[in-house]
């Protein structure tokens, strides 16, 4: 038998790659604050900017708008500060305003950022509004609105509101809300992470966090391919830099810690590229920059060629542009809060597909994908293309390098292929831990043809 470590790959030729832009890149114009509190960039490509001021009232905060990539910036909205913007499953646009000398309060726009009106609500002074979410509804839907002194919801499409905080600690500050395609809803607060079952009727502390560290932001991570398995993700960010994970199957009240960074957790996003069936997760810290990977079990790669040194990155947002085609791409936009004059700075880098061959046409190279789910529970499914007729192995090893199963061992047909793999299947009952597959391609017959090795890590969670 041999060990995975010991492996020689002998050729490799990718069947679709991702070549990622080498450094970020300014935009053309710099929205007028201090420095950019939130980042939205909507479906057709308008930016939409969050700033603070700075030595108020001689340089205003409030919203700023571009419709052309950030090479100009209206001012739709001159206040102190911006804290916060969020788009609704309608299109409406809702953000936190604070209007000096007015308290702060909940604004709306339904026309794409260039009128806001309200404040349909306004905190007690002292207060603040850092976050709010929106859970769709017929004919009503709800606004949730993290503060200072826990969450306010409405259940009547923001008309009215009242406290929501049964079940949190007092004195507890809700920097992040989110709600996952079920209806589940997560609070990150200076108290810990909790989750509501009931539209925040009640909310459930979560285990795994020290109570040392504060969660600070929330992403979900959908499965690329959707009804693949219930492998949706809760990643959770927090104020000491560190990155935790958890799983629907268990209401996302058990976390594990996933990576730590060097700096408070000011951003992170999850974009899936459908047509590389892969993905892009990024995080922005307030002092160390920006990290991505393709693949949180394989670690993060730091990536701050373009951005100034030291980044105090504050927002962070993105968009997948021509999704489905071969065109399809990941365009990230980071904004930094530099708390001077033209200190709103905001910063694009693409990640950019290449080699793309579609399923419906003539298989002309090699890819085994990643698994899904992962981490996965009792059974997963492994993807994987040949370019032409070819002796195939799909074999699965523990750590050690021992053999635990083999999938695939016969000639196939150029093409694409699925296979599940069941934990529980024949002699081995395996238990949880780190796994490794590998799809090996040659013609023992001919000793000719293109030979191909390459293994992935999967994760069983029992």
């Amino acid at each position: 038998m041999k060990h995975l470590y010991l492996l020689i790959i002998l050729e490799i030729v990718v069947f679709c790659s991702i070549v990622q832009s080498q450094t970020w890149v300014q935009t053309g114009n710099t929205p007028s604050g201090g420095g950019i509190t939130d980042l939205l960039v909507r479906s057709n490509g308008d930016l939409i900017a969050g700033v603070g001021s700075f030595n108020w009232p001689n340089t205003a905060g409030g919203i700023r708008k571009s419709t052309d990539d950030g090479q100009s910036w209206q001012n739709v909205s001159s206040a102190y500060i911006c804290r916060t913007i969020e788009e609704a499953f309608n299109g409406y646009l809702y953000a936190s305003i604070w209007y000096y000398p007015q308290n702060e309060g909940l604004y709306r726009s339904t026309d794409g950022g260039d009128v806001w009106q309200g404040p349909s609500y306004s905190v007690p002074s002292g207060n603040n509004i850092f976050s709010i979410a929106v859970k769709e509804g017929t004919p009503d839907y709800f606004v949730f609105l993290g503060t200072r002194e826990g969450i306010l919801r409405s259940t009547n499409s923001g008309s009215t509101f009242q406290s929501s905080s049964n079940g949190l600690p007092q004195n507890s500050w809700v920097r992040d809300i989110e709600i996952d395609s079920s209806g589940l809803i997560a609070a990150a607060t200076t108290n810990g992470l909790f989750i509501s079952t009931n539209n925040g009727d009640s909310w459930l502390a979560t285990n795994g966090i020290p109570a040392s560290d504060t969660t600070v932001f929330l992403a979900f991570d959908y499965p690329i391919n959707a009804g693949k398995g219930d492998d949706v993700r809760l990643n959770v960010g927090t104020q000491n830099g560190n990155l935790y994970e958890s799983f629907s199957n268990s209401q996302y009240l058990t976390l594990t810690l996933l990576a730590v960074f060097g700096g408070e957790v000011s951003g992170m996003a999850v974009w899936a590229l459908k047509n590389l069936n892969e993905k892009r997760h990024g995080v922005a810290t307030f002092s160390d920059g920006f990290y991505s990977t393709s693949d949180p079990l394989a670690g993060f790669n730091k990536e701050n060629n373009g951005l100034p040194e030291n980044p105090k990155l504050s927002a962070l947002t993105g968009r997948v542009v021509s999704p489905r085609t071969v065109d399809e791409r990941v365009d990230m936009y980071a904004g930094v809060y530099e708390n001077m004059v033209g200190g709103a700075k905001i910063y694009k880098k693409s990640y950019i597909p290449t080699d793309v061959e579609d399923d419906n046409l003539t298989i002309r190279e090699y890819r085994l994908y990643q698994n899904y789910p992962n981490p996965f529970n009792p059974a997963t499914n492994i993807r994987y293309a040949i370019g032409n007729k070819q002796f195939v192995t799909l074999k699965v090893y523990d750590v050690l390098g021992n053999e635990v199963a083999t999938l695939i061992d016969e000639y196939k047909p150029a093409g694409n292929y699925e296979v599940e793999f069941r934990s529980e299947s024949g002699i081995n009952q395996l238990v949880s831990g780190i796994y490794f597959y590998q799809l090996r391609t040659f013609d023992p017959l001919t000793n000719s043809g293109r030979v191909y090795v390459e293994t992935k890590k999967m994760v069983l969670l029992k």
